[in-house]
Parts: structure tokens; C-alpha cells; sequence
């Protein structure tokens, strides 16, 4: 290697290879010290090359790129890293007779069967994207406020939150786990309540056709429910999912003739934040990952309960409602509720632990699958 091949090109360099090229042969220890020097170039370039910061990848959330005729979707634009950035970016459709711009700020809708190219552009980078069109058109879930619904009675109840693009799951990990649990829900004959958001456009679950589509930003709502088993799908562990479960129970306890309540969590199909524990932040958005996750980085299932399930009981019954929403929960706060109930844990291969002792003949049972 040669200091042209390292980039010298300077007047002084050139003269001072022509220098030492005259005098390579007369001098031996310089040869043996260029020769010395020689072999620490490539380590020294290798360093060099790390301490350059690399540039940044840009990402479009939601990883979903696969369309219906009359679908809309919702782009952002983020660079990944330890601190996430999402700068205002610039949207070009090469054919928008297959999917039109609705809004500038990343608002699109399928139009037709097709191919097309979305070209998204930043100050300081860009990204092409292939956008997909094809099956048959959608159409958008019709929702009600969930002040509307008062009641639901069923054996076995799906409750899925987040059903349309108004959570922080971008990239969709637990979409896989909610669809499965959607189609087995509608082959056993169980209610499929869907939480979604106005605001949103309406992709995220494939089935668009649950029993009850309910407008609920976070979770919250004030239905009576009537049910042996309740399962829980979609929405954060520890705020929005979190939020559904206060809610839910708070209602249970109320009915004079309940005694047995069995909640279920699949862990497959809830998201949380990728990095989570207490005081522990993560900036918006945060990659989210399966609470299946969660659960795999604990060592054994003493600390799974410990360090996963006490923290999520603890908000669940100690802040009612989580972050103090919705502004007007219902009376009285749930910790004066649950006096008195046994609450039971059973996850994994039979594991079982009491988190609560109180009346045996009054049970919560909380079930965590796939952990």
C-alpha cells in the first residue's frame, strides 16, 4: 500500500514519494521503517472507517405494503437508531390511477389492481417503495362511540384493541397473532369486539367484519360484560390493553352474582415497547416487539412473574384508570373493588402463584398463553 492508495494527493505528498522513491534504494532502515509502517495502514484505516458514524436507515411504518381496492393507509417516515428521527418527508406515486396521494403528510388510498412506486424523500436521504394492489375492495368497519354498546353476553369473548391504525404497533408483529385469534374466535361462535379510532384510516387486522366495532382511542369504555372467559388481543401490555382490562373487570366486580372472572392473554398477539422495565423510556415510535418477547428475556418463570405480571397487576388495580383515562372512570376505584378476591396467575407449563389471597369462592384467574 502507498500513500496515493490512502488518498495523499497534495503537491507535498507527491514530492515527498518522489523523495523517498530516490532514496529507497540508499536507505535500508527507511525501508524497514515504511515497511513497519506498512502493516499498521489497513488497522489504522479500519479504525478510522468505525469511528465514522453510519448513515442512518430510513424507515416507512407500517411495514405493509400489500393493498386492497379502497383501502388507506397511513405512511410515516422515521430513521431508525437508539434515537429514532422522523423528519418531514416528501411523497411521489409514479401511477396514481393504482393508488392515489389523499393527503401530502402521507395519507394514501388503494385504487385499483396494480403496481406502483412510492418514492419517499427526505433532506438528507430518499427511499423507493413498491406499493401492491390487488383482492377485492373493503369496506370500511362502521363504528359506534362506545357509550353505545351497554352490554355484551357470550361464553367466550374476543376483545381486540387497536383493530385499525390507531396504535404504535407500526410494524405489525402482533397482526399475525390477532388474525389467527380472529378466524379461531369466528369458528368456535365468539363475539370479536373490535376497539377502533375515527381518526385512523382502517388497516391493521385482515378481517374487516368483527361483531361489534366500537370507537375507543384507548381502550376505555363502560360495558357491561357477561362472560365466562374474556380474552384480550391487540393494544400495549401496560397502557392500552392494560386500560381495557381495568375497565372489564371494574364492571365484572360490580355484578352481585359474579364469583368466578377468567381472563386470558395471548402473548403472541399483545405488543409492548421494546424496551421496557421501570424507568426505562423509549422515543416515539418505539420498534414494538410480542410480549412473548418480553417474557423470553427472563430466565426462568419465577422471574416472568415477577418482573412482567406483578408490575402489570400492580398498575392494573393501583392506577385506575392508567394515566388518569379517561377523565370520568367509574366509581369506586378499582383496588376498593377487588378486596376481598382471590387473584390467581397460571402461565407456562402449570405454573401457578397467588397474587392476591382473599375469599376462595370469589376468583380472578388470569391466564397468560404462549409464554
Amino acid at each position: 500500500m502507498t500513500l496515493i492508495q490512502i488518498g495523499l494527493h497534495t503537491k507535498e505528498s507527491v514530492s515527498l514519494i518522489r523523495c523517498m522513491a530516490s532514496r529507497w534504494h540508499a536507505n535500508r532502515p527507511l525501508r524497514k521503517r515504511l515497511a513497519a509502517a506498512s502493516l499498521l495502514l489497513p488497522a489504522l484505516l479500519i479504525t478510522a472507517a468505525r469511528s465514522v458514524p453510519p448513515t442512518p436507515e430510513l424507515q416507512v411504518f407500517p411495514n405493509h405494503f400489500l393493498l386492497h381496492p379502497g383501502e388507506q393507509i397511513h405512511y410515516t417516515v422515521c430513521f431508525a437508531g437508539t434515537q429514532p428521527r422522523c423528519p418531514d418527508a416528501k411523497f411521489v406515486i409514479t401511477d396514481s390511477k393504482i393508488v392515489r396521494m389523499v393527503d401530502p403528510k402521507g395519507i394514501f388510498e388503494a385504487v385499483t389492481p396494480g403496481r406502483t412506486e412510492l418514492m419517499v424523500q427526505t433532506p438528507t436521504s430518499q427511499r423507493r417503495i413498491m406499493l401492491a394492489v390487488a383482492g377485492t375492495a373493503q369496506s370500511p368497519m362502521i363504528a359506534v362511540p362506545y357509550t353505545a354498546v351497554h352490554e355484551i353476553v357470550a361464553k367466550e369473548l374476543l376483545f381486540v384493541g387497536h383493530a385499525n391504525l390507531d396504535g404504535f404497533d407500526h410494524t405489525a408483529v402482533a397482526k399475525p397473532g390477532i388474525d389467527g385469534l380472529v378466524q379461531e374466535a369466528k369458528k368456535n361462535g365468539w363475539p370479536v369486539v373490535y376497539f377502533v379510532s375515527k381518526e385512523y384510516p382502517n388497516w391493521y387486522t385482515a378481517d374487516r367484519h368483527p361483531n361489534y366495532a366500537i370507537i375507543s382511542e384507548g381502550q376505555e369504555h363502560k360495558i357491561r360484560v357477561d362472560a365466562q372467559r374474556v380474552i384480550f388481543a391487540g393494544g400495549s401490555f401496560m397502557f392500552c390493553t392494560l386500560r381495557n382490562v381495568q375497565m372489564t373487570l371494574h364492571g365484572m366486580l360490580k355484578q352481585n352474582n359474579v364469583r368466578h372472572i377468567d381472563f386470558v392473554f395471548p402473548a403472541q398477539a399483545i405488543w409492548v415497547e421494546d424496551i421496557w422495565g421501570p424507568g426505562e423510556k423509549w422515543p416515539y415510535p418505539a420498534p414494538m416487539v410480542l410480549l412473548t418477547t418480553l417474557f423470553a428475556r427472563r430466565a426462568n418463570d419465577a422471574q416472568k412473574y415477577d418482573q412482567v405480571i406483578v408490575p402489570f397487576l400492580d398498575r392494573v388495580i393501583m392506577q385506575f384508570p392508567v394515566l388518569r383515562y379517561p377523565p370520568d372512570p367509574p366509581a369506586p376505584p378499582l383496588n376498593d373493588l377487588i378486596k376481598g378476591w382471590r387473584i390467581m396467575i397460571r402461565f407456562g407449563d402449570g405454573f401457578e402463584r397467588v397474587y392476591q389471597g382473599g375469599d376462595p369462592n370469589k376468583t380472578v384467574l388470569l391466564e397468560f398463553q404462549g409464554t
